[in-house]
């Protein structure tokens, strides 16, 4: 398994990377085409082609973070699930030898359950803190998520640090980022 980085939108692969990317996630948990173009172009916004030999199978998106990873979607086409590329990949970003930060729902069905448990077989760990993720588009409203990390849980100053970089940074590329309400979200101690 290799991870291959797309060096921008105009790659001939952008078309059906955007076709998975908008099935694999519900519409809230998406940003807008225009939004994903432009989060393109900053250089630590890292999209990567997960390939097995010659064979596509997915792709990890992520950001290089002050201190860690930020794993911001994740998907596998169907035809390749089940077949440990997510732990692939996972290993993948954790030899890149920096702690590593993704979001997962909270696991109330079966689904979430199962991913949440995917995530611990691999090593990462449940935060304690009650974090809304900020909406990417402007009618949508914030919703909760879990903050998942490897190899340990954050302290809460890496985790204000997290919050302050998803305002400052990758909710940059969002439509909704004069969303007068992320004041209510995103209260700082």
């Amino acid at each position: 398994m290799r991870l291959e980085r797309m060096n921008g939108w105009q790659d001939p692969r952008f078309e059906a990377l955007w076709e998975l990317y908008e099935a694999s996630f519900p519409a809230y948990e998406n940003r807008t085409l225009p939004d994903q173009k432009r989060a393109m172009e900053d250089e630590r916004y890292h999209v990567d082609l997960i390939y097995e030999e010659d064979q596509w199978q997915g792709f990890v998106m992520y950001w290089q973070a002050p201190g860690y990873l930020y794993v911001e979607h994740f998907a596998v086409f169907p035809c390749g699930r089940g077949k440990g590329y997510g732990s692939k990949v996972l290993t993948a970003l954790k030899e890149k030898g920096q702690p590593v930060l993704l979001e997962i729902d909270p696991p109330k069905e079966e689904i979430s359950i199962r991913r949440k448990g995917f995530y611990e077989r691999n090593g990462f760990c449940e935060n304690p803190y009650d974090y809304q993720h900020i909406p990417y588009k402007k009618d949508d409203v914030p919703h909760p998520l879990v903050v998942m990390t490897w190899p340990e849980p954050i302290s809460e100053e890496v985790y204000q640090g997290f919050r302050r970089f998803m305002r400052d940074v990758v909710m940059e590329y969002s439509e909704a980022k004069e969303n007068n309400n992320w004041e209510n979200i995103l209260k700082f101690d």
